[in-house]
């Protein structure tokens, strides 16, 4: 196979009954600056979908500067699928996008120049939040932001050297890192209207434990579409759950000394954290009592992972 047959990129989108996203997030494919010297290869996997997902796909296909496949994985769950498309791209760089995420026409122009030159066996890019559905709140801080999808380090190109500083709404990686890390670990992550987390955090801390290296990308930009239903409490507080419980999940190894270390560092913050949520709600100070909760609920998943693991 020649060089100009190879795939560079495989852009890989894992959906699930949600083909109106799905059609805003192709829509802005279409625009994508494609430079001429790479091939480019589109892979929707449809998850257990019983909507107008695949014909919707068949339908636009001619409109995009690229192949596009769609796949049917019938079992459940946001690993599951991450890993069926991962069986199928055939490109030197896998890139994962969210179906609810449309992405800037500079998107893979920006994504191919870290990796070009920097390093990079893993590159995040940026993701803001889309505010076309409710309006911003005025609550909304950096941690609450990131429970919504939004990675933003800012104009310039750095190295990331811890895993929860990467989401997988916008994240590629070099075929390379395949050898070190066995794909998403299917017990965790999104599955249906579960609202789990850590298969993506699980996937780039391996691969940074093997020695691949992880840069930002600034100019591989998307937006993320938010939900005005996950603008409560009860949302970000599952939310933060998942993640705590998602943090314990991950480790490899956790001595006896580590968890109890843990259970007594996580119960304290819990029982402080929700007195301040209360002295919050008191005070109608609604950004504390959110920043609080998600604090508290964050403590609550991680003595329920280590629960667990007793």
């Amino acid at each position: 196979m020649s060089p100009s047959d190879r795939v560079a990129v495989s852009i890989l989108i894992p959906t699930h009954n949600r083909a109106d996203r799905l059609h805003q997030m192709l829509q802005s494919l279409a625009e994508l600056i494609v430079p001429p010297e790479r091939r480019i290869e589109l892979v929707v996997i449809a998850n257990a979908c019983t909507d107008s997902t695949p014909p919707m796909c068949k339908a636009i296909a001619a409109t995009l500067p690229f192949v596009l496949r769609c796949v049917d994985e019938p079992q459940p769950g946001a690993a599951h699928a991450r890993n069926r498309a991962i069986t199928e791209a055939q490109g030197e760089i896998l890139a994962f996008l969210d179906d609810d995420v449309t992405v800037d026409k500079e998107w893979l122009t920006g994504l191919l120049e870290v990796f070009d030159h920097y390093p990079a066996d893993v590159v995040v890019g940026r993701v803001t939040l889309c505010w076309e559905a409710v309006a911003k709140p005025a609550w909304l801080t950096h941690r609450s932001a990131h429970l919504l999808s939004c990675v933003d380090y800012g104009e310039a190109v750095r190295e990331l050297f811890t895993a929860g500083e990467a989401i997988s709404a916008n994240l590629a990686v070099r075929r390379c890192v395949l050898a070190d890390v066995a794909g998403f670990r299917t017990n965790l992550g999104r599955q249906g209207s579960r609202v789990l987390a850590g298969e993506d955090t699980q996937f780039i801390a391996q691969a940074l434990k093997t020695g691949h290296r992880m840069f930002y990308a600034p100019r591989a930009a998307g937006r993320h579409w938010v939900y005005p239903e996950r603008l409560t409490l009860e949302y970000l507080g599952r939310a933060a759950w998942a993640n705590g419980l998602a943090r314990i999940q991950i480790i490899d190894r956790l001595g006896a000394g580590r968890r109890i270390k843990l259970a007594v560092e996580n119960g304290i913050k819990y029982f402080y954290y929700m007195m301040m949520e209360s002295f919050s709600a008191i005070a109608g100070y609604q950004k504390g009592r959110i920043n609080h909760r998600i604090r508290r609920m964050t403590c609550q998943g991680v003595l329920k992972g280590l629960g667990r693991m007793a």
